[in-house]
């Protein structure tokens, strides 16, 4: 066959499928491995089963349609090096990305967002509706960075974190690995790994897990 898998269905990944239409590349459809979704249609595309048939497709690429982390994280993972190949990134036209930007592998980036020169974006990172990367960050692998939220020059986002919608961090900041950082707060230092930062300023109290 040829064109797409979306791995997953649910609300990230239709947003990921309609990034895929809207630049014009094939789609076969999704897989996910919720049975109550197989021999449904979403946006007119079929899902066929759980995600790890996807090779009886032979699929030109697979984007990950799975907004949350550790889930994107561990499918990946058991996917392993045979998959890795196949991961190509879905990058909204409405998008502004500057040509100095590292982009890894199955990358996400949704209508509106920005992401200025000298940035690092890894592997299965999502940029999210209209949120804002400045110049000099570094965005690690699986990390989400929620609608409307905004990044400030010289920026390091650890593995896994997310930052939620809205949210802002001044400049030169760290965010530790798996931190979530909360809908609205905004960082004004480092925060450390594992942790809920909520609030103007974010604070934070004990690990999450």
């Amino acid at each position: 066959m040829s064109g797409v898998l979306v791995l997953g269905s649910g609300g990230h990944g239709k947003v990921v499928a309609t990034i895929l239409l809207t630049q014009h590349i094939p789609l076969l459809g999704f897989l996910d491995n919720n049975p109550a979704t197989w021999g449904t249609t979403i946006l007119g595309l079929p899902v066929f089963g759980p995600i790890h048939i996807y090779p009886d497709f032979a699929p030109d690429g697979l984007v990950m349609g799975i907004g949350d982390n550790t889930v994107r994280q561990n499918v990946v993972q058991r996917l392993g090096q045979k998959a890795h190949h196949l991961w190509i990134n879905a990058i909204h036209p409405n998008a502004s990305v500057s040509p100095s930007v590292y982009l890894g592998r199955g990358i996400v980036i949704a209508a509106g967002a920005i992401v200025d020169p000298s940035s690092l974006i890894h592997d299965h990172v999502i940029l999210n509706t209209a949120s804002r990367v400045a110049q000099d960050c570094e965005i690690r692998n699986f990390a989400h960075i929620a609608p409307g939220s905004h990044l400030a020059g010289g920026i390091t986002v650890g593995q896994g974190v997310l930052i939620g919608i809205g949210a802002a961090v001044t400049p030169d900041h760290e965010v530790g690995d798996w931190a979530v950082v909360g809908a609205g707060a905004l960082v004004v230092r480092d925060v450390p790994a594992s942790v809920t930062a909520k609030g103007v300023p974010a604070r934070w109290n004990t690990l999450h897990h």
